[in-house]
């Protein structure tokens, strides 16, 4: 039985429009680490992370293996759930930044992206 192609146009498009959603791990990790900075401005003057180049990472991101790319999501998770620093507690927002920079990528993925 022969299935007629006018199917596969709808799904093509809505698969297209929905792969277009997706952000990828180097813009989410540019907006992590945007949000860290925003978060660290009542205590620090200049944010406590390195700039970070999302076009860079992008162009290079396929030195990063499956591995370092669960690193990246659990970076952008950790950097997320951070609190705006509290002038009070300073030493702990920097301690929280520390332990999501423990989640660490291979030497060739983070010379590749960063």
């Amino acid at each position: 039985m022969r299935k007629s192609g006018w199917m596969l146009a709808p799904l093509a498009a809505a698969v297209a429009v929905l792969g277009g959603c997706r952000s990828t791990a180097c813009e989410d990790l540019a907006k992590a680490y945007a949000e860290v900075a925003r978060k660290s401005q009542p205590c620090l003057e200049h944010a406590p992370l390195p700039p970070f180049d999302p076009t860079r990472c992008e162009q290079n991101l396929q030195q990063c293996g499956g591995e370092d790319l669960d690193q990246i999501d659990a970076q952008i998770e950790c950097y997320r759930a951070l609190g705006t620093c509290d002038p009070g507690q300073k030493a702990s927002f920097l301690q929280g930044i520390t332990h999501c920079d423990s989640h660490v990528l291979s030497n060739t993925c983070e010379a590749a992206i960063f």
